[in-house]
């Protein structure tokens, strides 16, 4: 009973830091969105609440959240502003890979306290050199990197052990690197997702982290680790991408309240109060029941996680339930805002954003709907579709 009520005061502990972030957060929103990056001030919030030390190894002394209690948090903020969310959901998540790291380096980017950003699209060139290697690449769409002391960027490697190049990350200190303010965006504008510039970088060889070995046993390849961390007991890319899905949920759920309040106090120009219409009251009720849906199969995505311990598991059907997830928050902000009429598409009507950021979360390369449903669909007639999740 003891272990029950303690669960209960750490949950409730996290939804009002939560609380505190997005309730901040959304007071800035028109800010963050003429801006294109949340402020100072917020970065500052999700520091001070230690957002950022959530998924650790226990080693570092904070409280490891379950899966559950991390998807309530990410979808609590991204109900007051999902540009917020999504940060607070990357700078507590990319702590992840730094987990699997030596221990000297694991220590000094964690123990140093800063936010850590990742761009992993494997277009970095590296060339070896006595000692290391010296890597070279322009990277777009770097969430958070203004705020940010430490950055993983990807790259394609050729290793002694495999007969072929395959895809690392490469951890480097932001400050020896160059930001381009390049973020102009649909939604999504608070991310701040600017440009990073690699010139000529000197790494060391255990800078560099080999993801094929994380795909094939989520457990590090050093002996004495965690071994009740999050990340070492659920295959790691399911668990890295849930945070896309929790987000959206919290987006779409703002949004049917706002499309709520705001039918119940439209009238039309006939004079007849719009909450009494056929019209908005079966859109309401169909969205409601899509939004059941939604939670169903964000339930299902993480007592698959909760189950598969490691070895082989079923990517394909991790990223279609997902990119479903997301797919159909999308439809509820896009239904809505259509439902509501002209008022609803002024600038910065919550709305209007919301369902901005909705789609600009749709469009992450982890989120694309066709790609989902078409990888699994091949995955079930038995094609090996390489897809990780």
């Amino acid at each position: 009973m003891v272990t029950v009520v303690e669960k209960k005061a750490l949950y409730e502990e996290f939804m009002q830091k939560a609380r505190r972030i997005g309730e901040a957060a959304e007071l800035e929103a028109i800010e963050a969105d003429h801006n294109s990056t949340i402020s100072q001030r917020i970065a500052d919030i999700i520091r001070e609440e230690e957002i950022h030390r959530l998924i650790l190894p226990k080693e570092f002394g904070y409280p490891q959240l379950d899966w559950r209690t991390f998807v309530d948090m990410v979808s609590t903020i991204g109900y007051h502003n999902l540009s917020a969310s999504w940060l607070a959901y990357f700078f507590s998540v990319h702590n992840a890979w730094v987990s699997y790291y030596p221990k000297h380096i694991r220590d000094e980017v964690i123990n140093q306290g800063g936010f850590v950003a990742d761009v992993f699209a494997p277009i970095g060139e590296v060339k070896p050199v006595e000692d290391g290697y010296i890597v070279s690449g322009r990277y777009n769409f770097v969430s958070g990197i203004n705020y940010c002391d430490w950055v993983g960027v990807g790259a394609m490697m050729q290793f002694e052990d495999t007969d072929k190049p395959e895809r690392v990350g490469i951890l480097l200190k932001v400050s020896d690197l160059e930001v381009v303010k390049t973020w102009d965006s649909l939604g999504l504008r608070g991310s701040g997702s600017n440009t990073l510039i690699v010139d000529d970088i000197f790494v060391k060889p255990d800078a560099i982290l080999r993801f094929s070995k994380i795909i094939e046993k989520s457990q590090p390849a050093y002996e004495d680790f965690d071994q009740d961390y999050l990340f070492y007991n659920t295959p790691f890319y399911p668990g890295f991408y849930v945070g896309f899905a929790a987000m959206a949920v919290g987006g779409a759920e703002r949004v049917l309240d706002e499309f709520e309040k705001h039918t119940a106090g439209r009238v039309r120009f006939s004079g007849i109060n719009e909450k009494d219409s056929p019209t908005s009251q079966r859109v309401l009720a169909e969205l409601k029941v899509e939004m059941l849906s939604i939670k169903g199969l964000l339930s299902e995505y993480i007592t698959m996680m909760e189950t598969d311990k490691g070895g082989a598991y079923e990517g394909a059907k991790y990223k279609a339930i997902r990119a479903t997830i997301i797919e159909k928050c999308t439809h509820i902000g896009v239904k809505a805002l259509l439902t509501l009429g002209g008022h609803a598409l002024l600038k910065g009507h919550p709305v209007e954003l919301f369902t901005r950021d909705l789609i600009a979360v749709g469009t992450h390369i982890t989120s694309l709907y066709e790609d989902g449903i078409l990888g699994y669909g091949r995955h079930l007639f038995g094609v090996d579709t390489k897809i990780q999740g």
